[in-house]
């Protein structure tokens, strides 16, 4: 998967062509590389294993365990556009293990035409994010803030007692690389990140990330099952050369787009456009899927921590710890709370479960 070669060749282009152009969102987010698997989880001998196959593009295939709920694929968003992304939720809800991420975009260096957080818009080819190189650390450390954002409000970073999941070598391709992993604390639980940064010619990607959040007794699981995933992952003979076939389409097709000759396109880049819309369409419902079933999964989580979210008489959240009284009050100068059914004195406000 030569993606940062073939975006790396365009923006080369694009400097020889003086081109202003200002969007792009995303470009084949998580490639993973088994590298060398480390030693230091549990063995996962008691798993019983599944093929899963890419629905999508039947790009790849890799081993997810039995009986757990398992969604993604390779979502393409242009030609050179493919993002990888399989997420798998344990039958009791309570580990989520997401290889890949479809919402990480290739980044593109910032110049004097574009600038930091802009969108960098190739078309029907790719879209991407303008950002500074970030090192496989710093995006392990970002990327868990989001992606346990809904799950745990509360994150507390903590030190890592575990060697980083992988030990990857850095790919040939690129000028740069590095890896860093990220481990926090949420309730009994634990979110962990691990990450590959990449540096190529004026573009940067994610090469591997890989993320779980799970129970403090089952962390030695996730790790397991997360290393068996990824090594069993394969991709396609077949849709590696269809893939280097749309590269060169793809390139085609934007020194014509650059050009201002996108009128010497066939019917075919017009059709195939239309479909990218519908793969973004795709990508935007599994994407509110994901958020309700992380919303579902926190309301169980709430229920199971005796925690019911309310707000305060000023409109400010707060998570209530239940209690045996009717009402919870809280202390906004000491961050207090109490269970009474009535107030505790001057300085409590009673708080209000969430509608």
């Amino acid at each position: 998967m030569k993606l940062g070669i073939c975006l790396a060749a365009v923006v080369v282009l694009l400097t020889a062509m003086g081109c202003g152009s200002r969007d792009s969102n995303q470009l084949g987010a998580a490639k993973t590389d088994p590298g060398d698997m480390n030693a230091a989880s549990a063995p996962s001998g008691d798993v019983a294993w599944t093929s899963f196959q890419d629905p999508l593009e039947q790009a790849f295939t890799l081993e997810v365990p039995r009986g757990w709920t398992v969604k993604g694929g390779m979502f393409r968003m242009g030609y050179s556009d493919h993002r990888q992304m399989v997420d798998m939720t344990s039958s009791d809800g309570k580990v989520n293990i997401r290889w890949g991420d479809l919402a990480v975009p290739t980044y593109f260096l910032p110049n004097q035409f574009h600038h930091e957080g802009e969108v960098y818009d190739l078309g029907a080819q790719a879209q991407g994010t303008v950002a500074r190189y970030r090192s496989g650390q710093e995006f392990a450390k970002g990327y868990a803030k989001a992606r346990f954002a809904r799950v745990c409000p509360n994150l507390t970073a903590q030190p890592s007692t575990l060697p980083p999941i992988l030990q990857l070598s850095t790919p040939n391709e690129a000028t740069q690389a590095s890896t860093g992993d990220a481990t926090y604390t949420c309730g009994n639980r634990i979110g962990y990140v691990f990450a590959q940064t990449a540096l190529m010619s004026g573009l940067w990607q994610a090469t591997s990330l890989l993320s779980f959040v799970a129970p403090e007794g089952q962390v030695a699981l996730a790790r397991s099952i997360v290393l068996h995933a990824n090594k069993s992952f394969q991709l396609a003979p077949a849709w590696v050369q269809k893939q280097n076939e749309l590269d060169r389409e793809g390139l085609a097709y934007q020194r014509l787009r650059q050009q201002k000759r996108r009128e010497a396109l066939n019917a075919q880049v017009r059709e195939f456009e239309s479909t990218m819309q519908g793969m973004r369409n795709q990508v935007a419902s599994f994407e509110r899927g994901q958020a309700q079933r992380q919303q579902q999964f926190q309301q169980v989580d709430n229920i199971i921590s005796g925690i019911t979210p309310s707000v305060d008489p000023y409109g400010n959240v707060v998570n209530a710890v239940n209690g045996p009284k009717s009402h919870t009050w809280y202390n906004p100068g000491t961050g207090e709370q109490r269970s009474s059914d009535l107030s505790p004195g001057p300085g409590w406000v009673m708080l209000t479960p969430q509608q």
